[in-house]
């Protein structure tokens, strides 16, 4: 199986070279750059409360490079933020790293065949808060997931796209010593890297619903042959809603549900279990650079 997932990075490595190399294209460049803030400061405040301070940051650059028969896709996005409540020490509320490549090779104005990649991870440690000794969770490249997949796409203008590939691999990587030993996020307990061929669905959605308002969403599934039914899942929503150049609002939702992944429960026990996650910023945003 490992043997196959090589071959078809690979493949994909390939592939990118040879995009690079074709004749006749246009390239396109866009990036942002966001911050957030919030701030509650109380005293002698009679109905309660706390002090409170969040803080966060957005960061993602875009850069799509096409030729008359192929379109060559390369994508960073960066988010981290963190919350203080009361005397509690500063906590990260959000964190990810993700890189996605994508190769397109066009059979006629809907139709393509195409070869992704997409890698994600954190930048911090994540600790559970819910336990009196506070147990470290999670870390950089604990996990790391890589997902490869060739496969075709049918495409309805830039709005909605639809992929399946037949042949996908996905990598989870735990480089943490004490989470690699536990045997988190579905390694051998021990084991730093876990392999897996199966078969990949994705599809995304671009609307812009209203002058000013945007909805990005993406549901991936994937189940591996070797337990085919076992269908992980990952839906990501973005809705940004902008007020004017500089000032907007983004929220956005997370639903994963992994079936080597067990999730501790309030008495201690383990379980599958579906994860959300949601994230509202008001704040400022910059335009990095956007030129063709």
């Amino acid at each position: 199986m490992k043997k196959a997932l090589l071959t078809l990075l690979t493949l994909f490595i390939s592939t990118g070279l040879f995009a690079q190399n074709a004749d006749s294209v246009t390239r396109t460049k866009t990036g942002n750059w966001g911050l957030s803030f919030a701030n509650v400061g109380l005293s002698n405040w009679a109905a309660g409360g706390e002090n409170s301070v969040a803080i966060g940051t957005i960061f993602n650059v875009t850069s799509i490079r096409e030729s008359p028969n192929s379109i060559w896709k390369n994508q960073f996005d960066f988010a981290l933020g963190g919350a203080k409540v009361g005397e509690q020490d500063f906590r990260k509320t959000d964190d990810a790293i993700i890189f996605l490549n994508q190769y397109s090779k066009k059979i006629n104005n809907n139709w393509a065949w195409g070869l992704s990649n997409v890698f994600r991870t954190q930048l911090l440690e994540g600790v559970n808060f819910a336990t009196d000794t506070q147990d470290r969770i999670s870390a950089f490249m604990a996990p790391g997931y890589l997902s490869i997949n060739l496969g075709i796409e049918y495409k309805s203008g830039d709005v909605f796209s639809i992929s399946f590939a037949p042949v996908a691999g996905k990598f989870t990587f735990v480089l943490d010593d004490a989470l690699s030993a536990a045997g988190a996020f579905g390694v051998d307990p021990g084991s730093k890297t876990r392999a897996e061929l199966g078969t990949n669905l994705l599809t995304t959605l671009n609307a812009k619903l209203a002058e000013n308002i945007s909805l990005q969403s993406s549901l991936n599934f994937f189940t591996a042959y070797d337990s085919f039914g076992n269908v992980d899942t990952n839906w990501e929503t973005l809705l940004v809603m902008k007020v004017n150049e500089w000032f907007n609002a983004t929220f956005g939702t997370q639903l994963i549900y992994d079936d080597d992944i067990m999730i501790e429960q309030d008495d201690g026990s383990f379980e599958r279990n579906i994860q959300f996650k949601h994230v509202l910023n008001l704040g400022v945003s910059f335009s990095l650079f956007n030129s063709n």
